[in-house]
């Protein structure tokens, strides 16, 4: 009975090989959810076509694994670029790695690794660091169980982040900067999609006189329900301090992998300013 359970097992040093753990990764997250009803209503947002190569959406990968009962980690991928021109990247896994029951942690769509390393904690993401927008971020936090009839896995990636559009419409001629400063969105995620701490984002814009602006700013999920205040200063000269129309703030909720939109109109000294819901 022994011997049989020993032919019939995978075990490491005997001749035919086990089979190596395999993990393909996908994405999930293309389009954003309600990208149709944005297209159909500004045409500000478009809808992508969802069957290219995974590196036409994202061309960088950051992974890591660890056991899942230990914490321990056995493996740290770092930043580096995606080959080929499948419709999933292939995740690089050792050859070696003994059965057991382990997290994959992958990153992606980032340049750089200072967001994830910032915590000191590669399953902690900082969302908006230096107060800057940051990456369209995506993760996914998965559990494999790694044996002789379990080592086949595929696993997708979100998006980590929302989109907030804004469109100033009828603004004097003259204005041709703006400032905004978007308060209230999460300034964490972690492995398990959980947002914590509270952020500011801040950016700036410029076009041409006469041009009717539009920005587009990737922001974490809101805290809670309309809990980002949105504020806006428009200038006709980037070099000066006081602003010379301002709108009031306006208080939105920030959702993961959605797009959230605000039109400013502009008409005799003040603002009327319409919150896109759904599709109206």
């Amino acid at each position: 009975m022994a011997a049989w359970l020993c032919l019939s097992s995978c075990v490491r040093d005997e001749i035919e090989p086990c089979p190596p753990l395999r993990v393909m990764i996908g994405i999930e997250d293309k389009n954003y959810a309600n990208v149709d009803a944005v297209e159909k209503v500004t045409g500000l947002e478009r809808r992508v076509d969802e069957n290219k190569p995974f590196r036409s959406y994202i061309q960088k990968l950051f992974y890591i694994m660890y056991e899942a009962e230990t914490g321990k980690v056995v493996l740290t991928k770092h930043l580096h670029d995606v080959q080929g021109d499948a419709f999933r990247a292939t995740g690089d896994i050792p050859e070696d790695l003994p059965f057991g029951k382990y997290v994959l942690v992958v990153w992606g769509n980032i340049l750089d690794e200072a967001p994830i390393l910032a915590e000191r904690d590669y399953r902690v993401y900082n969302l908006h660091m230096g107060e800057i927008e940051g990456y369209d971020t995506y993760m996914t936090s998965d559990t494999l169980l790694y044996d002789e009839t379990h080592y086949d896995y595929e696993v997708d990636l979100k998006r980590v982040k929302g989109k907030l559009i804004i469109q100033a419409s009828n603004l004097p001629d003259k204005i041709c900067y703006s400032e905004k400063e978007v308060d209230g969105v999460s300034a964490y995620v972690t492995h398990r999609f959980n947002y914590v701490r509270s952020a500011v984002v801040r950016t700036h814009a410029g076009w041409k006189p006469g041009e009717a602006p539009v920005s587009k700013t990737v922001l974490a999920p809101s805290l809670q329900e309309n809990g980002t205040q949105v504020k806006a200063w428009f200038y006709d000269d980037l070099r000066e301090d006081i602003a010379d129309i301002i709108p009031p703030p306006v208080s939105v909720t920030m959702e993961r992998n959605k797009l959230t939109l605000l039109k400013y109109v502009y008409d005799n000294g003040k603002f009327t300013i319409y919150i896109l819901i759904n599709d109206n």
